[in-house]
């Protein structure tokens, strides 16, 4: 076995995550029984929520809010990268369609993501709005970053860590939490094997949207977080230590969250967003990715980028990243080894 031959010109290569390296069914379980909460919370005058009934009640609740995960493909083709967003907008959606009391089947709520902005990022505040408008909530309490989206983090990672990590503190009842249940999108053993090769004469990096404990437990579970550099673990804890400083957003489609994994974390963010840095680096930088925001950041940095059809759309996102020019398609991160 052997590195495929295009990996030569390369010195770095960074790779998001979910879709790529780890799975996202964890994320879109939690996300699923963060919506059903949320919205269980807001309609029922705050009585009790059984969240162990929600725990056994999985497949189906998932199945409902997100319509048999029609949704997440909807919302992830238009531009939604973190799964605390996919839950929040998903919330949007159904009180818009329906009121603070919505109990449809979400069919409705897929049929308005559908229509949605191509970029829906740039559409946050106006589905904040109209939420607020059906609802009787206040704006600014419906905005992205504001209260109820901090409240629905929190709800998210409360059944993503569970109450052992958390410290029992959850807001409704007791949770297991799926931390501990997650699996690589590919085979674990011939991952290794991968990452083992590429870190032989590569800098291997991250550029993902997981909080750092999110990012390093199933890296050291699976016995590969030896391969990646140190400084290169780029996450969102560094996403919203810079947010807070510079006063700007820096999520993907910006190329924030792969510059600071090239040139390190303890880089300073204001050199990276002024363009302070070695731009002859990103000549030799490989971004790997899955999704829409992933490219567009790659190519908002001038970096090439690879995109793998591991994620949610599959073998159907490649005509996607055809228009938009990726340096390369490969089926999986498996295809950057080869036989001799």
């Amino acid at each position: 076995m052997k590195l495929a031959k295009f990996l030569d010109k390369y010195d770095t290569v960074i790779f998001d995550m979910d879709g790529v390296i780890t799975s996202e069914q964890n994320y879109w379980n939690c996300a699923a029984l963060t919506v059903w909460e949320y919205l269980k919370w807001n309609s029922n005058g705050g009585k009790s929520i059984d969240t162990e009934w929600a725990e056994r009640h999985l497949k189906e609740i998932r199945a409902r809010v997100f319509y048999n995960d029609e949704i997440i493909s909807v919302l992830k083709s238009k531009g939604v990268n973190s799964n605390w967003d996919l839950g929040y907008v998903t919330v949007l959606l159904a009180w818009i369609c329906g009121g603070r009391e919505y109990d449809g089947d979400f069919e409705d709520v897929l049929s308005l993501a559908k229509v949605l902005p191509d970029n829906i990022l740039d559409g946050y505040d106006e589905l904040a709005k109209r939420a607020s408008e059906r609802t009787g909530f206040d704006y600014n309490w419906t905005r992205r970053n504001n209260l109820m989206w901090q409240t629905m983090r929190k709800l998210f990672q409360e059944w993503f860590l569970g109450d052992e990590l958390i410290g029992n503190h959850a807001m409704h009842g007791r949770k297991k939490g799926l931390l501990c249940n997650e699996e690589p999108i590919v085979d674990k053993d011939r991952l290794t094997e991968m990452l083992a090769m590429l870190s032989e004469d590569k800098r291997i990096c991250t550029g993902t949207g997981r909080p750092y404990v999110e990012m390093i437990q199933p890296l050291a579970d699976w016995g590969i977080k030896q391969y990646f550099a140190k400084d290169g673990l780029c996450n969102y804890d560094n996403v919203i230590a810079a947010e807070k400083e510079l006063d700007i957003t820096l999520t993907k489609p910006h190329p924030y969250m792969f510059l600071k994994a090239l040139y390190g974390t303890d880089y300073d963010d204001k050199k990276l967003i002024d363009g302070i840095y070695d731009k002859d680096k990103i000549k030799t930088t490989l971004v790997v990715g899955d999704a829409g925001a992933d490219i567009l950041a790659a190519q908002a940095m001038g970096a090439d980028f690879c995109a793998v059809l591991t994620g949610i759309q599959g073998e159907k996102s490649r005509g996607y990243f055809e228009n938009l020019k990726a340096t390369y398609i490969l089926n999986s991160v498996l295809d950057f080894v080869e036989e001799v």
